[in-house]
């Protein structure tokens, strides 16, 4: 979501952020979903020969390509494989252009599939599936089913691990709750009536994340989880997007249930201020060349609304301007280095190419969400069109940009 797809965000990073500071031990345990959003997300590009699909499979991150994995495509006369490289990428050529397909991998028994899309007359195809970190999880509160019979009534908290994470996304202030639904008793118990989170009213794509207890849906601007809840902890895990229109923000939060204690992570940007009157203690804090707020407090009560204010909000996005320059910057500087091989030129292209894979990313996880939004039916027709349109070009420049560099070791 730029949204609610934070790129490798972006959002593990707030989690780790958080983890440094913030008492619970166990706060790494449940990280929210990133590029498992991007999973199977066709996108056309004009920089590869017509017929051409990649297909890249990752475990959770661009760090963990799989290697020699096979990779089968779908919807022809006959079924196609290949097998991945060292980066973890697939590649089929001479594919006949208006051919319906569908990648697909099973990687460590976990089923992955791309939607279905259609060969296109020129250019190719890029897409990724995202597998799963070994050893984790989908999901807490399995158990509910059988526990509905043996439920006895009473209450749940939200527990120590609960934590509230923001980011600035080309949409808007992208907003994220990890929720750990806590039964402290030692049988299953229903409470009264479901629990009910009341959103924002500007809240846009709202949505449960994968990782989620399948108790937990979202509609009508709410999120509602259902009993009963098993003995210990139930996980649910919310994305949305609030829309920028000034250089201040309010996002208030009203609470079914009480809070162990406030836990708030928020990417700092420029001058971004943040603050809340159940916030007792904040620091500003860097990780993996960002900054981030950190920020605690002490128990909040069933009931009570949680305030966070923004101020010195970026409400105008820089992005477009900066990558024009960035790539006309690239082509000139390229030219004029094109006979300088010292080292301090090299470290200087390496220095390009990694904005140029920052560009990248960002317009990657744009497009995402905006596929994303349409395929919700959120998005008017005729804007997701035009959007996609520039969005798909830049990417198609910055592609060239990247591949048109072989000096450089690539990265992704």
């Amino acid at each position: 979501m730029t949204s609610l797809v934070s790129g490798p965000f972006r959002v593990s990073v707030c989690v780790l952020v958080l983890a440094f500071w913030v008492w619970s031990p166990g706060v790494l345990t449940q990280e929210m979903p990133d590029l498992s959003q991007m999973s199977g997300v066709p996108l056309p590009v004009g920089d590869v020969q017509p017929g051409t699909v990649t297909v890249r499979v990752i475990r959770g991150s661009f760090a963990n390509p799989v290697v020699s994995q096979t990779v089968e495509m779908t919807g022809g006369a006959a079924s196609l494989r290949a097998t991945t490289n060292e980066a973890g990428r697939a590649e089929f050529t001479g594919l006949a252009a208006g051919l319906r397909l569908k990648a697909t991998a099973t990687v460590g028994g976990e089923r992955l599939e791309s939607q279905e899309f259609t060969v296109p007359p020129t250019g190719g195809i890029r897409l990724m599936l995202v597998a799963g970190e070994p050893g984790t999880s989908s999901g807490t509160g399995a158990g509910a089913g059988t526990a509905a019979a043996t439920a006895a009534p009473g209450g749940v908290v939200l527990g120590d691990e609960s934590r509230f994470v923001f980011e600035m996304g080309e949409d808007g202030l992208s907003v994220f709750y990890v929720l750990q639904i806590l039964n402290r008793s030692s049988s299953p118990v229903q409470p009264e009536a479901p629990i009910v989170f009341s959103l924002p009213a500007e809240a846009r794509s709202a949505r449960v994340l994968e990782g989620s207890s399948p108790q937990a849906t979202v509609g009508a601007g709410r999120l509602e989880i259902a009993g009963p809840f098993s003995p210990g902890a139930t996980i649910v895990q919310l994305g949305y997007t609030l829309p920028l229109s000034g250089s201040d923000l309010v996002v208030e939060q009203p609470l079914p249930l009480p809070l162990a204690h406030m836990a708030v992570v928020a990417q700092k940007i420029g001058d971004l201020e943040l603050s809340s009157p159940q916030m007792t203690e904040q620091r500003t804090m860097p990780a993996q060349g960002n900054l981030y707020i950190a920020g605690r407090g002490s128990a909040v009560a069933a009931g009570e609304v949680l305030r966070f204010q923004f101020s010195k909000v970026p409400h105008h996005p820089t992005w477009p301007r900066n990558l024009v320059i960035g790539l006309a910057l690239v082509i000139l500087v390229g030219g004029a280095w094109s006979s300088v091989g010292s080292a301090t030129a090299r470290a200087a292209r390496v220095a390009e190419r990694r904005q140029l894979e920052v560009r990248r990313d960002a317009l990657f996880e744009e497009l995402t969400a905006l596929e994303l939004r349409n395929r919700d039916g959120a998005v008017d027709p005729a804007l997701y069109a035009g959007r996609r349109r520039e969005l798909v070009s830049a990417l198609e420049g910055i592609y060239m940009a990247l591949d048109d560099d072989p000096a450089v070791e690539r990265t992704t």
